[in-house]
């Protein structure tokens, strides 16, 4: 895969993850430790 290809798709995987956390925002079923931080 050349490199360009790479860094979008590797762009597409980050924005699907910051979509998944912003979901996650303020929904009380996801506690803060599953992302590693304890509290």
């Amino acid at each position: 895969m050349a490199d360009l290809e790479q860094a979008h798709a590797m762009l597409r995987m980050a924005h699907k993850d910051f979509s998944a956390l912003v979901g996650m925002l303020e929904n009380p079923l996801f506690a803060d430790e599953i992302f590693g931080f304890h509290v």
